[in-house]
């Protein structure tokens, strides 16, 4: 005879439509800490699957732009009351912008594992329709959780689907509470000024520039403990203008591969001056920022 496995304490009932039952398996009432993506399957089955980020090797400082935003969105789960005081939803947005390779991504990466750190949920949007759906789910069974929605090269996500139901997800017209919004991409000039000039949809928006020369010699510190600090400074002055994809690959350049640091960053400045222009937005809306991070490569 085979035996039924025993599903213990967690295993419920799922209700399902016209009063049938069906046992669900184990259950949480709350959703893990961490970072997640969003799909439906085959059957219209929502599912939030763990993704991993990228913050190995980040460094900041307290007067980052990172530390900053952090600041604002630990001040902005604080003032709930005041916004249903006023009658408004309780939710902010984030773009960030600038050249390929300049840590954008890390930096939202950086943001996003803090938060998650504190407790919160995180959900990344690769594709607007499982996402919205899944997050009108997590809303129901969670409803006051605070939660941060990542759009990564939100560019590419609207010319694959197009805008409309980002727009609505922006809007809050599914009336989902208690949420901030961080975006990012390489080329703003490709956005509509429906999506980055209307207010209440990208509240801030922040040029991500090339790191500045404490981030350099720190990012080459991490890389590199035993360079002496008088060689650090000249890859430092060296490296000026040059994003992190660069430091980078400064770094496998000549210490994986053997090459002169300066033929490194000549061969660098000519591929960066070849590299897909980011383009810019009016000065009213722009925030330059050196990020005040540094990615692990």
């Amino acid at each position: 005879m085979m035996q039924t496995e025993s599903r213990g304490p967690d295993a419920q009932w799922m209700v399902e439509p016209g009063g049938s039952y069906q046992m669900c398996g184990r259950t949480v009432p709350r959703l893990p800490a961490g970072a997640y993506t969003c799909t439906v399957d085959c059957y219209g089955n929502q599912h939030l699957v763990a993704k991993r980020l990228n913050v190995d090797d980040l460094i900041d400082f307290p007067d980052s732009l990172p530390s900053c935003v952090l600041r604002e969105i630990g001040e902005f789960w604080k003032l709930g009351d005041k916004f249903r005081r006023y009658g408004f939803l309780h939710r902010r947005g984030y773009l960030f912008y600038g050249k390929q390779g300049g840590g954008k991504s890390s930096l939202v990466h950086q943001i996003t594992s803090q938060i998650v750190t504190g407790g919160h949920v995180a959900f990344f949007c690769e594709n607007p329709y499982p996402f919205i759906q899944c997050l009108e789910t997590f809303r129901k069974v969670e409803p006051a959780r605070p939660m941060v929605c990542v759009f990564e090269d939100v560019d590419a996500i609207i010319e694959q689907y197009g805008d409309s139901l980002l727009l609505q997800w922006l809007d809050g017209n599914h009336q989902v509470d208690k949420a901030v919004n961080l975006a990012s991409t390489n080329y703003p000039a490709k956005l509509d000024r429906r999506i980055i000039a209307r207010p209440r949809r990208f509240d801030r928006i922040h040029r991500i520039d090339a790191p500045e020369p404490r981030l350099r010699a720190a990012y080459f510190a991490r890389k590199m403990p035993d360079q002496p600090a008088g060689e650090r400074a000249r890859w430092a002055q060296l490296s000026e203008g040059l994003p992190f994809a660069a430091l980078a690959e400064m770094v496998i350049s000549v210490q994986c591969l053997g090459n002169d640091v300066e033929e490194t960053v000549a061969l660098l400045r000519k591929l960066d001056r070849h590299a897909p222009n980011s383009g810019e937005l009016e000065p009213e809306v722009e925030q330059p920022h050196t990020n005040g991070v540094a990615q692990n490569a």
